[in-house]
């Protein structure tokens, strides 16, 4: 359980990068929203996870180029679980107090982490330009695409993709809302991310116990 939550926000950040369209491609402008949102001194996203296990909220706070503090709300006995990452070194707190992890593990999220943050994305990512859009009492520009159809099973027929909204602050070009719905259900939202620039954010090497 704490191996896979330690991911979410690496792979929060990620799924930007493995989408894919058959329509227009408006990916450049996608980049240059994240790519001045990664330019920012520090930034926070928050997010909403429902999957088939339940559903997690998290908070991501970063200050690049390689610093992370990523707190997971669980809803479970797992309670709230904390991972700081500093370089190639990270700790975590799983409500016994900050410990160092192994460095093979704390390498291998700081890895993750440094990939997410450089804006490298698949080539065959695309989005679909849809204007500006109204979203929740807000007026953004907005962009779809079609994430790629979940792998079946042996003899069963493959899940298709989830589709992804984007929403796009139209006066300072950054990002805001990330979403993610069934392709049938785009009310019933899987992954809701807000991105929030927080130029005060400071991460340290916590107190282990």
């Amino acid at each position: 359980m704490h191996r896979r939550l330690v991911f979410c926000g690496v792979l929060a950040l990620s799924i930007l990068g493995a989408a894919r369209s058959a329509h227009a491609d408006c990916s450049a402008e996608v980049d240059a929203a994240f790519a001045k949102l990664r330019r920012a001194a520090a930034f926070r996203m928050m997010t909403k996870i429902v999957n088939d296990q339940g559903s997690l909220s998290m908070s991501v706070d970063y200050v690049p180029p390689d610093r992370m503090h990523q707190t997971v709300e669980t809803g479970t006995s797992a309670g709230t679980v904390e991972l700081i990452v500093i370089g190639s070194e990270a700790w975590s707190n799983q409500g016994q107090g900050w410990a160092k992890v192994p460095d093979k593990f704390a390498k291998e999220v700081s890895g993750q982490m440094r990939q997410s943050l450089s804006g490298n994305k698949s080539a065959n990512a695309a989005y679909e330009c849809l204007g500006e859009k109204t979203f929740e009492g807000g007026e953004y520009v907005a962009y779809r695409t079609e994430l790629p159809p979940v792998a079946a099973k042996t003899g069963a027929e493959a899940v298709p993709g989830n589709v992804q909204m984007l929403y796009v602050d139209k006066e300072t070009g950054l990002p805001v809302r990330n979403i993610v719905t069934k392709p049938d259900a785009p009310n019933e939202r899987l992954f809701d991310g807000t991105f929030q620039l927080r130029e005060d954010l400071k991460i340290d090497v916590p107190a282990t116990r």
